[in-house]
């Protein structure tokens, strides 16, 4: 879908709700230059919340939490450089280096990419059946485990963990959250509101494990077979 041009007016790098909505943003108001939207996914740009939610659980579809349909960007003359990751920014030149080693240049650079979830560091960290939420491919995979898995263990009591558990045990898993802090939500969210999500949450059978740090991951035969705590 890219065209053949290494030049935009306005290169937005990242293709999630900030960069998408800035992109169709200049078009609403009317901005006439180029607009080049770089994103490391291979799909169209997405909501990103239902992903522990409506799409982990099987209520919506992928296309029902496309931002736009596909064809939307190619009518507003936006163009998307999917599978493109950025690995360089050159303010005085104004370019950008990918990483396959092409480069573009650019008026005005928006940078846009979001952020990722830590990654365990701990032994064990590299076995598979440990997952990560971030974009649909990470949640695919976890989707594609789930009809052979019966206990699951969420590594951090935040939004995103809490939105996956509470969907988990829907699909009727066996659910242990484990959170470092002495409540769960501590970093955004009031002690009373803490008190209210924890309460419901094992009111729905979801096992919460407070001021718990993970030791190590257990394996066997490269793949997960249950987490050690301190």
């Amino acid at each position: 879908m890219v065209k053949n041009m290494a030049h935009f007016d306005v290169l937005i790098v990242g293709a999630g709700h900030a960069g998408a909505q800035l992109a169709i943003m200049l078009r609403q108001r009317k901005f006439g230059g180029t607009i080049g939207l770089v994103s490391d996914e291979p799909e169209f740009p997405y909501e990103r919340p239902p992903l522990s939610k409506d799409y982990l659980s099987g209520e919506k579809e992928f296309e029902r939490i496309m931002i736009r349909p596909a064809a939307f960007w190619q009518e507003r003359d936006i163009d998307l450089l999917l599978n493109s990751r950025v690995v360089e920014v050159n303010p005085e030149d104004k370019q950008v280096g990918l990483a396959d080693g092409s480069r573009l240049d650019y008026g005005s650079l928006v940078w846009a990419a979001g952020g990722n979830p830590r990654r365990l560091s701990c032994t064990g960290h590299d076995l598979a059946g440990i997952h990560y939420i971030r974009n649909r491919k990470d949640v695919d995979a976890l989707i594609s485990e789930l009809p052979e898995t019966h206990k699951v263990v969420v590594i951090g009591g935040g939004y995103i963990g809490l939105e996956a558990a509470a969907v988990l045990s829907k699909l009727h898993k066996q659910v242990t959250v484990v959170e470092a802090l002495d409540r769960v939500l501590a970093r955004v969210a009031g002690p009373q509101l803490s008190e209210f999500y924890q309460e419901e949450h094992r009111a729905h059978g979801v096992d919460i494990r407070l001021a718990t740090r993970v030791e190590c991951i257990e394996g066997r035969d490269g793949s997960v077979r249950g987490v050690r705590t301190a």
